[in-house]
């Protein structure tokens, strides 16, 4: 279930109408996009508020996720939204879409299914859904406790792209869903703190050679990044 709500920087945003489900929030990048809007509850409430925001130059707002309690658990900003048309209880809006990577409103409806109860789960996305995946884990980051003089170990014959990488890393180091970076400079990032790791003593990668190969320059970059921080390095 998804809420949307005009952005009128009140600190709790008030929800003018919950939506079934909703297409084109996700992609590659932000944008000028269409959003159509599968059965609104309240169609015709949602079409007065945007009318009359449009009119003052601040129709701009967010689609919320919504739990089974109709609490915010995430949500898309979206600008000049626009109303292209209405079919019944659905609408198509236009707007600038600060999209999401896709796959990641499928993550957090699998956590809210319950769902994410063990490693590796995110081997039931696709590809092109992996991004998406990260960033629901760096959302659902919890770093109170920062661990120090870590020792970890991953392994070659467990990821087969830079992005399945960062998904068995930020597990190894964080647990189940975790996160610990989604492309090398956030990598960086992580390693400066407040990601649930204060410092790590020392890495094991097993079957480096075929990590090697398939990243290329990445694989030294990667290994710059973690000897900068002072981590020994283990290649087997």
């Amino acid at each position: 279930m998804f809420g949307f709500s005009l952005d009128k920087g009140a600190v709790s945003p008030e929800i003018i109408t919950t939506i079934e489900d909703v297409k084109n929030l996700e992609g590659d990048n932000i944008g000028y996009r269409q959003i159509k809007l599968i059965n609104v509850e309240n169609p015709e409430q949602i079409k007065l508020e945007i009318e009359k925001a449009a009119a003052n130059f601040d129709n701009q707002g967010f689609i919320y996720l919504l739990n089974n309690n109709n609490s915010i658990l995430t949500g898309t900003f979206v600008s000049n939204i626009q109303i292209l048309k209405s079919q019944k209880n659905n609408l198509y809006l236009r707007g600038y879409v600060w999209r999401q990577p896709k796959g990641y409103y499928k993550a957090w409806k699998m956590k809210m299914a319950n769902q994410i109860n063990d490693k590796k789960i995110w081997k039931s996305f696709e590809k092109d859904e992996l991004q998406g995946w990260l960033v629901f884990a760096l959302n659902n980051m919890h770093s109170d406790i920062s661990k120090e003089n870590l020792k970890i170990e991953i392994n070659g014959n467990d990821f087969h792209n830079l992005d399945e990488f960062f998904c068995v890393l930020g597990e190894e180091i964080n647990g189940v869903a975790g996160y610990f970076g989604r492309n090398i400079p956030a990598l960086y990032d992580c390693l400066r703190g407040g990601f649930g790791v204060h410092s790590i003593k020392e890495l094991t990668w097993k079957n480096h050679a075929r990590s090697k190969k398939l990243f290329k320059t990445k694989f030294i970059e990667i290994m710059t990044i973690f000897q900068e921080f002072n981590t020994i390095i283990n290649l087997e």
